[in-house]
């Protein structure tokens, strides 16, 4: 399989910002980005069924667009006369996805037919709103409170023709989402130990229905409560100790939740899972700290991860590739952070040991051990206002339990030049061509054995001028909807 991306992005943005004294401010954002793309997915495919065969090439026309527009408002308030705060902030946003696809196969070298027109729609609105209270004490305590509510709305439409038999498949899928969160975080320092606990409830509400359906096919509500601590213990002036434990939950984006799917040949789908759970982690981790230097040791335990997999159906020989909700996953890590300056060179490094194991009662457990992941960013200042950036990260192989991924290696290059009031950069990323991906797996009675190659080299040019010294300017925002990644 291969497919071809042809994609034109125009990237918006702009904000007001309104001091109105000091503590006091109000400000507003917009911001976007419009995309069109035209991707042909050419498949060439070998289907053995007990004893037919049949060599099948497919041609895919593939248009779509994405649209997503976001705008928030804040206004911040300063109560001198109690030494606190309160910031109030409204958000919306609308991602508005579609996609056309006419499809044809050619079937053991003979001619090529017309199989299908594919004409699908996704689009969501979010809207919050949110308000946080900040009161600081004398004896440098500091207590927070706020609350948090989100309601996503989104339609999910898909028209197929089947040239075959001449006949429309047509399917509505609705889905809604409210959370209410409050949450409270008391920070401060006792002694010399600086601390900050803090807890948030959340109550969440989902319904998704086929207009088709009388009844819904997932109607939730539930509440969950997610503590988290931190504290952190001077040993001299230039090291300390802490520790952490936090409980989260990560959500499915909204377009995960969707119908849509993506035909690659008459016996194979790319597609989304409306079924999706969200995922909820607890994690512990200790961390000491000297000068910029760390060490980071940090144990953590999914439950309901998200990865994709394979879901065949026997009657109509069809695999279906999509994210599901897999058992339980854990991970213990050692970070090493390693920056350091010399001369005309400063680098950033990170050397992670890793640990981790993916666990589910429809999948086959291969083996878990340890694997390396490294990243490196070094930056050369040369005479004559030259600068060199060369970076690189990648992994070793990677044995998950489930899951079993190849060793990757990627490195990146930069070169710019100061030229009075211009700066010219190149760039160059993925240099050696090496983005490949391998990955095995048997899940539902299915193993797979797969490998994927990302044309990610690329060369750029930027150019920018300066037309003089900027005024000194001050823009205060915070974001509304700590879900925004979601909206995709």
């Amino acid at each position: 399989t291969t497919a071809n991306t042809f994609r034109k992005q125009f990237i918006f943005g702009g904000g007001l910002f309104y001091k109105i004294n000091d503590g006091d401010y109000f400000s507003l954002n917009v911001n976007g980005k419009l995309q069109t793309d035209i991707f042909p997915i050419n498949t060439i495919t070998e289907n053995k069924n007990q004893d037919v065969v049949n060599n099948v090439v497919t041609y895919s026309d593939n248009e779509g667009k994405k649209d997503f527009v976001n705008s928030s408002l804040n206004y911040n308030k300063k109560i001198n006369s109690l030494d606190a705060q309160i910031f109030s902030g409204l958000q919306y946003s609308n991602f508005d996805q579609t996609s056309w696809s006419q499809v044809q196969n050619n079937f053991n070298e003979t001619e090529f037919e017309l199989a299908q027109i594919r004409d699908q729609r996704f689009k969501v609105n979010v809207f919050s709103g949110r308000i946080d209270i900040e009161k600081k004490f004398k004896n440098e305590m500091k207590f927070e409170v706020g609350g948090l509510y989100s309601a996503a709305d989104s339609k999910s439409d898909f028209d197929i023709f089947y040239y075959e038999t001449n006949t429309n498949e047509v399917s509505h899928y609705d889905f809604k989402e409210e959370n209410l969160a409050g949450y409270s975080q008391l920070s401060g320092k006792i002694k010399k130990i600086d601390f900050s606990v803090g807890v948030r409830v959340e109550n969440t509400n989902v319904n998704g229905k086929f207009k088709t359906d009388l009844l819904p096919l997932i109607d939730k509500n539930y509440t969950n409560f997610f503590p988290k601590a931190q504290f952190t213990f001077p040993i001299d002036s230039t090291k300390n100790i802490s520790i952490n434990y936090a409980k989260s939950i990560s959500r499915p984006n909204y377009s995960s939740l969707s119908q849509g799917a993506t035909y690659i040949n008459p016996y194979f789908l790319y597609a989304r899972n409306i079924n999706l759970d969200p995922t909820f982690t607890n994690e512990i981790a200790s961390t000491f700290q000297y000068h910029d230097k760390s060490v980071k040791l940090s144990y953590y335990q999914n439950k309901n991860p998200v990865y994709s997999s394979f879901i065949y159906d026997e009657d109509d020989n069809i695999m279906t590739f999509k994210e599901i909700n897999l058992d339980k996953e854990s991970g213990l890590s050692l970070d090493f952070e390693l920056p350091f300056t010399y001369k005309f060179w400063t680098t950033t490094n990170s050397v992670i040991f890793i640990l981790e194991k993916i666990e589910d009662s429809s999948a086959v457990f291969l083996s878990s051990k340890p694997y390396i992941y490294y990243y490196s960013n070094n930056e050369f200042k040369f005479p004559k206002d030259y600068t060199f950036v060369v970076g690189w990260w990648g992994a070793t192989k990677q044995n998950k339990g489930v899951f079993e991924r190849s060793a990757n290696f990627i490195m990146d290059m930069s070169l710019s030049k100061k030229i009075t009031n211009w700066n010219i950069t190149l760039n160059f990323n993925d240099i050696f061509r090496n983005t490949i991906y391998k990955e095995q797996f048997t899940i539902n009675e299915v193993s797979s054995k797969s490998r994927y190659l990302v044309d990610a080299h690329e060369i750029s040019i930027a150019i920018r001028y300066s037309f003089g010294k900027v005024k000194e300017t001050e823009f205060n925002e915070k974001s509304i909807n700590e879900n925004e990644n979601r909206i995709r």
